[in-house]
């Protein structure tokens, strides 16, 4: 793996987009609350960043496997970059109004979408595939240390200059910019299947859908994640919100998500132990019910960061090698053909409650105060993790991570033609491609997407 130069690029670049990320993903609830003084202004910027993800999603898979995935990822970190200088520039000058900020946001969410769905299919067309674990737990380690990192840099430079932060973020994504032009490995799609007649736009945007809606492991993989990101995105704000709150420092803020993320970081180098040893569906039933006593212990512990971090992250230990069973069971059960229209499907759908979260909670903190959003979160989690116990598809993860992934082949032309997109629509979906790379959907403090 550290001698495929292309990988080390894309590795690269991504680990510096995901540390400019993680700063200014702590930066934005601060200046909010700093300016405004309203959890519920705060949430109203993160809520438009997580809609702006959701919206254009579908689209930007679409776009994925009609259009130069290179040009999609260098004009998306490019907008990112402009987006986030904008942000950097009204700070410094004294004007971060709340307009103007959440306006930013939702072109850098929707900009974040067409990014994650031109990067789906890169990691296998620059890794082998009997390699793809190895990218999988690289990948795994890079986010980790990434946002081991960027919390507290992110405090310690808001402390210091409310725009550093912003500043920060804005030079990482001229990083994976560069990353992505000095790849040499063709990102696709292919000259061929650009040439070939391609089905209405409407009828592609449904395939996707149309693919997950005939798969179970891929229905119950949809909601279970689509509700944990609803719930945790939740967790993220609170996280600030709460012990801002009780009278924390930027700096310490962002000292107690390092706690919390270094616990994800050793979970991430574990990764490999665990899953040899530990089956799919105990992950989801021990995460699940971790998360439950791990949130509950903010309530108390908000006035202390370090324990509120260290609660958290005990919570979260064991996210990283559920993320790596996930990542392994959709790569096998995804056909390459449509990798990026079934990934970005299933993260729209993910995303699609995710957004609310934020302002919902901010809303809540401000009417009754910090402690009542926790407990209600805390009480989702607790239904999730029963309802878990009564889904025999999450019993199928280990069995699907197995299988081969042409055992999709079948799956895949039934839903194409359910969609109106078989063969008879397009010579293009009639056949495996050999170069995609299906990232896992994601349950962690933060946002549940890629940078």
């Amino acid at each position: 793996m550290w001698r495929n130069r292309d990988h080390n690029l894309w590795w690269s670049g991504t680990a510096v987009s995901a540390l400019g990320t993680s700063v200014s993903r702590l930066a934005f609830p601060l200046l909010m609350l700093a300016v405004t003084g309203s959890a519920a202004a705060a949430g109203v910027v993160g809520t438009c960043a997580s809609a702006g993800l959701a919206a254009g999603l579908l689209p930007a898979g679409v776009a994925a496997d009609r259009c130069s995935r290179r040009a999609l990822l260098t004009g998306a970190s490019l907008t990112q970059l402009a987006t986030t200088g904008t942000v950097c520039w009204a700070v410094a000058a004294g004007h971060p109004w709340l307009p103007l900020i959440a306006a930013l946001a939702l072109v850098q969410g929707l900009a974040s979408a067409v990014f994650a769905g031109a990067a789906a299919p890169l990691v296998r067309r620059i890794v082998p595939r009997a390699q793809l674990r190895a990218a999988f737990a690289r990948a795994e380690v890079r986010d980790h240390s990434a946002e081991l990192a960027g919390a507290p840099l992110g405090g310690t430079l808001f402390a210091l200059a409310r725009w550093a932060p912003f500043l920060a973020d804005a030079l990482s994504y001229a990083a994976v910019t560069v990353a992505c032009l000095l790849i040499r490995t063709p990102m696709g799609p292919d000259p061929a299947e650009r040439a070939a007649r391609r089905p209405p736009l409407g009828r592609d945007l449904g395939a996707g859908l149309a693919f997950v809606r005939g798969v179970p492991f891929l229905r119950y993989t949809l909601v279970w994640s689509a509700l944990m990101n609803l719930l945790f995105t939740g967790v993220a704000f609170m996280f600030v919100v709460a012990l801002r709150h009780h009278g924390a420092s930027s700096a310490q803020i962002g000292s107690a998500e390092g706690i919390a993320t270094a616990c994800g970081l050793g979970g991430a180098l574990a990764c490999g132990w665990v899953v040899r040893r530990v089956s799919g569906r105990r992950l989801v039933l021990l995460v699940s019910w971790m998360l439950v006593f791990g949130v509950a212990g903010l309530v108390p512990l908000a006035a202390w960061p370090w324990a509120a971090g260290l609660c958290l992250g005990v919570s979260i230990v064991f996210v990283t090698p559920l993320n790596a069973v996930f990542g392994a069971a959709m790569v096998a059960a995804v056909p390459d053909a449509m990798a990026a229209r079934v990934l970005t499907s299933v993260n729209m759908a993910v995303q699609s409650c995710g957004w609310l979260a934020p302002v919902l909670c901010g809303a809540l903190a401000d009417a009754f105060g910090v402690a009542v959003p926790l407990l209600t979160i805390t009480a989702g989690l607790a239904l999730l993790a029963t309802a878990n116990h009564l889904a025999p598809t999450a019993g199928q993860l280990d069995d699907i991570s197995g299988a081969g992934a042409g055992a999709g082949a079948q799956d895949t032309a039934e839903a194409e033609d359910s969609a109106g997109t078989g063969p008879e629509a397009a010579d293009a979906d009639a056949h495996e491609g050999t170069h995609t790379d299906i990232p896992k959907p994601r349950v962690k403090p933060h946002e549940p997407t890629d940078h």
